[in-house]
């Protein structure tokens, strides 16, 4: 009887199965509810779609200027022209025109802050999925733990309950019935604080998703980092020419070179023309043709300026992208060394460390059940194995939260 529950008890602690995918929610699913439904990507696709429309918006003309004038004739000159005159009134239309460069420089400008805000929103994307999968990562841990847990208070009570018997028959001590019902006792207060991350694990996923908090997510286990060869190279490489961010900054130091070229051409001119029709007595007076062009006059102190302004936040902007690829790069690299190491200790639990630990337990049970250990020193093994346990599913979810950061960081699927 003794080592059938031992047998039984075994067999469970190096199950790894957990929850049934059959009633588990899909990563990928997952994933694409958080980009339908996450109002901080909302927030950046609607600063897009405002930013591409200002592009229509800077490469117009201002709106023409229609002008209407009433001149009432007074009574002396009613007078002098024999009663013979009437109202006269003035129509215009006039049409300010900058210098045609202008105007195209303008709409690249605004076309490049536009690029711009493209590339943060698709930032935004990477990091709401990084964070999907971090929350969901996190999850399966505290599922796994808590499953885990369950199991070992019911073998344990199992266990309890066969000392008891060995007990009544002289072949077990009452200490050993105290010790696991000590452990049992610590592993109902460690169910109790895992159920606790478990909520707030749910209650983050379904924050991102937009979900309903009275809903439930179930998380599988999921390890395809295991088979992900990345050299530092490739993935540095990766980064430059796909990170949202990089490109972002890019798009933005582009248009301060624009800007740039725009300020030299406050220098130059802008026009104004003007149609004017005059009538009196029922026809047409008259009609004047007008050209205006501004004059640069105070040119040392308005235009100056806003050549230094360009100058200065071209500037900025080169100085801001090159201290976003620095840290870009680290993120990079820090990420890829998580993920190698994280890669490294899954390896370790599989190959080393567990199956040394179930054989430490079935050399103890053995010693037990021939009485040439005590209960503590299966007692003993029994937690160690689950320790182990424990700290394996820590290292597989490390492993693939270390891999969503690292996509984010690289902002590209690396599969």
């Amino acid at each position: 009887m003794v080592k059938k529950v031992f047998s039984l008890f075994l067999a469970c602690f190096l199950c790894f199965s957990g929850l049934s995918s059959a009633q588990a929610d899909s990563l990928s699913s997952l994933i694409s509810e958080a980009l339908k439904n996450n109002p901080q990507l909302q927030a950046a696709e609607y600063r897009f779609i405002a930013a591409k429309a200002r592009v229509r918006l800077l490469r117009t003309l201002a709106d023409p200027k229609i002008e209407y004038e009433y001149d009432k004739i007074t009574a002396d000159m009613d007078a002098v022209m024999n009663g013979s005159t009437s109202p006269m009134r003035t129509f215009s239309v006039s049409q300010e025109i900058p210098f045609p460069s202008k105007l195209f420089l303008r709409k690249q400008a605004a076309q490049k802050e536009a690029n711009s805000y493209e590339q943060e929103f698709k930032e935004t994307q990477h990091k709401i999925i990084k964070d999907v999968k971090e929350a969901y990562f996190q999850l399966f841990l505290s599922e796994k733990k808590i499953a885990l847990t369950k199991e070992n208070m019911e073998l344990l009570s199992q266990m309890i309950e066969v000392i008891n018997k060995k007990y009544t028959v002289n072949k077990a001590g009452m200490q050993d019935s105290l010790r696991a019902q000590v452990e049992h006792s610590k592993l109902a207060n460690q169910l109790v604080l895992l159920e606790q991350e478990e909520k707030i694990s749910q209650s983050m996923l379904k924050a991102l998703l937009g979900r309903q908090q009275d809903s439930n997510i179930l998380a599988i286990e999921d390890k395809n980092g295991l088979g992900l060869e990345l050299k530092e190279e490739n993935i540095l490489s990766l980064t430059k020419e796909n990170r949202p961010e990089l490109k972002s900054f890019r798009e933005m130091v582009r248009k301060s070179e624009i800007d740039y070229a725009l300020s030299k051409q406050e220098y130059l001119p802008d026009f104004m023309i003007k149609y004017k029709r005059e009538e009196r007595n029922g026809g047409m007076g008259s009609w004047a043709g007008m050209l205006g062009v501004t004059v640069p006059l105070w040119f040392w102190e308005k235009q100056d300026s806003f050549v230094k302004e360009a100058r200065a936040n071209l500037s900025v902007a080169k100085a801001e992208y090159q201290a976003s690829e620095n840290m870009t790069l680290f993120e990079a690299r820090s990420a890829l060394a998580k993920f190698e190491a994280a890669k490294s200790l899954v390896k370790i639990y599989e190959t080393g460390v567990l199956p040394q630990a179930q054989s430490a337990l079935e050399t103890a049970r053995a010693g037990y059940e021939s009485n040439k250990i005590d209960f503590l020193e299966l007692l003993d093994s029994l937690r160690t194995l689950r320790d182990f346990q424990m700290e394996y599913f820590e290292a597989l979810a490390n492993l693939e939260i270390s891999l969503a950061d690292l996509e984010r960081s690289v902002g590209k699927d690396l599969f």
